[in-house]
């Protein structure tokens, strides 16, 4: 067990990349036999390699159950500093495998549905004009799952929403633009027909496509239903997938809470209808979201260049939306 305080320079003398991938290994199967067989080991050396990892730590990373290794609190924020430095690692290996074949980098983007739509491609597309040969992947999901990608160093850069307010001490968040959430069913759905405008009481008695409750969206969804004592409906399809929301309401009477910018273009397309209910207050601004304290990529700086002016010009006067 080490005496004191750990020292950077002794970490670094001792610790092997061996030990980080036990930690994430034995963190993901939960099975000690499993990840001495995934990292090619006899399981006594991966117990013993364990050991001596707690050894020097000084406390227990896993909490040995019947059936599982459950990992400890204190475990918990070494393995998440284990993946850290093994993603790093990994880009490390491709990026200068990239370099070598000629390529010119690689853009990792993760950004949440709202973004996706319109001002993201965008951005890309005036990136790509100045990087030709600049590979770049953009993954679509919803924020906290973007938040922990972007974390463990996965992602570059988010284009998305902080999900808890202890967040900013993880992440430099600019924001971009906010979101009026509103209902969409099909053109020919009977709430079309109505001549009132239905309230939320009514709409809740539908069948629902929705975020997961883990979203933003979902939670000022769940907010404005708790506001009027409307308890969640009961027959709900969960997705975050644009396309497999768009599919549903064009093949049955279900309705969704989507992004008025996530709808503009299949609006008009005149498939689909928005509502005239406005569901709770307008999203929280999304928007630029990487590491703390960590310097961008000159491609990483270039794309945010390009979102910020996207982003003012997109606050000009139809900023403000209406129906049609």
């Amino acid at each position: 067990m080490t005496a004191g305080k750990l020292s950077h320079a002794h970490l670094c003398a001792w610790l092997r990349f061996k030990h980080l991938m036990l930690l994430t290994t034995l963190a993901e199967s939960r099975n000690m036999h499993a990840t001495a067989r995934v990292m090619h080991l006899s399981q006594p050396a991966a117990s013993k390699m364990l050991r001596d990892l707690e050894a020097y730590f000084g406390f227990a990373l896993f909490e040995r159950l019947p059936r599982a290794m459950q990992p400890t609190e204190l475990g918990e924020q070494v393995i998440r500093h284990a993946w850290i430095l093994l993603n790093d690692m990994e880009r490390l290996v491709d990026d200068i495998n990239d370099l070598r074949e000629g390529g010119y980098g690689q853009l990792l983007i993760g950004a949440i549905a709202a973004a996706a739509p319109e001002i993201l491609p965008a951005a890309i597309a005036r990136l790509k004009q100045d990087r030709p040969r600049l590979s770049v992947s953009l993954q679509e999901q919803t924020s906290d799952r973007l938040l922990l990608e972007l974390e463990h160093k996965r992602l570059d850069v988010v284009i998305g929403r902080l999900t808890h307010v202890s967040q900013h001490n993880v992440f430099d968040f600019e924001p971009l633009l906010d979101e009026p959430l509103r209902v969409v069913v099909r053109r020919d759905h009977p709430l079309t027909r109505l001549d009132h405008a239905p309230g939320l009481d009514e709409l809740s008695q539908w069948p629902w496509i929705l975020h997961p409750l883990s979203s933003p969206m979902r939670g000022v969804f769940e907010s404005a239903l708790a506001e009027e004592g409307i308890a969640t409906p009961a027959n709900v399809v969960e997705t975050t997938s644009i396309q497999a929301t768009l599919q549903l309401l064009q093949s049955s009477d279900m309705l969704a809470v989507l992004p008025r910018s996530v709808m503009r273009r299949p609006l008009a397309g005149g498939q689909y209808v928005v509502l005239e209910r406005v569901i709770g207050k307008p999203l929280d601004y999304y928007g630029i979201i990487t590491r703390r304290q960590e310097p961008h990529s000159a491609a990483a700086d270039e794309l945010i260049t390009h979102l910020r002016q996207l982003a003012s010009e997109a606050l000009l006067p139809t900023g403000v939306t209406h129906d049609t």
